[in-house]
C-alpha cells in the first residue's frame, strides 16, 4: 500500500535515483525526467503528495530500480 509523502522526500527520490527536473519550470506541477530520457512524471507543488500521485510515479518512472522511493 502506498502512502501520501512530503514533496521534498519525492524529489529527495528522484534525485538520488538520476532523474532531474525538466526547464522551463512554469506552471502548478514540476516535470521530472527519468536517466534514461524516455519516462516523465508530474509532481504537484503541495507540502504533501497524494498517494494516488506517489503511485503514479513509480509506475511512469519504469526504468529505476524497483524500490527506488522507500
Amino acid at each position: 500500500m502506498v502512502r501520501a509523502m512530503a514533496r521534498r522526500l519525492v524529489e529527495r527520490a528522484l534525485r538520488k535515483a538520476g532523474c532531474s527536473k525538466r526547464k522551463p519550470d512554469t506552471g502548478p506541477h514540476t516535470t521530472w525526467l527519468c536517466p534514461c530520457g524516455s519516462h516523465t512524471a508530474d509532481i504537484p507543488r503541495h507540502k504533501d503528495i497524494s498517494p494516488g500521485v506517489v503511485r503514479d510515479t513509480v509506475d511512469r518512472m519504469k526504468c529505476l530500480p524497483e524500490g527506488w522511493l522507500q
